[in-house]
C-alpha cells in the first residue's frame, strides 16, 4: 500500500566475516513506487459542519441530545485513472462521549471540567466512481477488503468495489460521495452550565494510493 508521499527505492546489504562455511550475509530491501497519479480531495462548505449556538436549556438533562443531521459532499479528482482509498482519522480520538463502541464514533473534544462533550457518527452514501454508482467497501490495512457497513469508523479506509463476487478497489478518476454526520451531545448535567462549551470535532481525510 502506498500513501501520498514519495518513496525512494533503495537496498542495503548487511555483511559480516565468519570462519564457518554457512552463509553469513542477508539482504534487506526497502522498496516502493513513485506513482504518476495525483489526486485532490475536497469537501463542500469548506469541510465545516456548523451547529451554531445551542442553548443548554434545550439539552436533555437525563440523556443524550441529537442535533440536526448534516451532509457534506466529498470528492476526489485525479489526473488519471487511479486505484485509491480514503482514510479517515479522528483528531479528537478518545473523546467520543458514548458509553459503548466509542472506537466507532468521532469525538467532540472535552469541556473545561474534562468531561466528554459528545460524539458524531460518520456515514458515506450515494458514492460514485466516474459518475457511476458503486458499492462502498472498506479495509483497515489496505489489503483485505470488506463490504462497508453503515458507520465509517476512525482509521478505516473506504473505496469503491471493482470486483464481481469479491471485494477489490476500483481504479477511478473521480470519486464522489455524500458524508452524513449524526451528532449527539451528552446529558447537559455533565457539562459546565455557567460557561460556553465549544463543540470541537475534527477529522482528517487522506487519499491513499493502492
Amino acid at each position: 500500500m502506498q500513501q501520498s508521499q514519495l518513496v525512494i527505492a533503495a537496498a542495503l546489504m548487511l555483511a559480516g566475516v565468519s570462519t564457518v562455511s554457512a552463509a553469513s550475509s542477508v539482504d534487506l530491501s526497502v522498496t516502493g513506487k513513485i506513482t504518476p497519479a495525483a489526486c485532490t480531495p475536497s469537501l463542500s462548505r469548506g469541510g465545516t459542519v456548523d451547529h451554531g449556538k445551542i442553548s443548554v436549556q434545550d439539552l436533555n438533562p437525563r440523556g443524550n441530545t441529537q442535533l440536526p443531521n448534516a451532509t457534506l459532499t466529498f470528492e476526489v479528482n485525479c489526473v488519471a485513472t487511479t486505484a485509491l482509498a480514503v482514510k479517515v482519522t479522528d483528531n479528537r480520538f478518545g473523546t467520543a462521549g458514548y458509553t459503548d463502541w466509542t472506537d466507532s464514533y468521532f469525538g467532540l473534544g472535552l469541556a473545561s471540567n474534562n468531561n466528554k462533550i459528545g460524539w458524531y457518527e460518520l456515514r458515506m452514501n450515494n458514492a460514485t466512481a466516474d459518475g457511476v454508482p458503486r458499492e462502498v467497501i472498506e479495509s483497515v490495512d489496505g489489503k483485505t477488503w470488506l463490504y462497508a457497513g453503515t458507520v465509517w469508523q476512525p482509521n478505516w479506509m473506504r473505496s469503491l468495489n471493482g470486483a464481481t463476487g469479491s471485494y477489490a478497489p476500483l481504479p477511478m478518476q473521480a470519486f464522489k460521495a455524500d458524508l452524513d454526520f449524526i451528532t449527539w451531545i451528552v446529558d447537559k448535567n455533565k457539562l459546565p452550565a455557567a460557561e460556553e462549551v465549544l463543540i470541537d470535532g475534527s477529522a482528517t481525510l487522506d487519499v491513499v494510493y493502492l
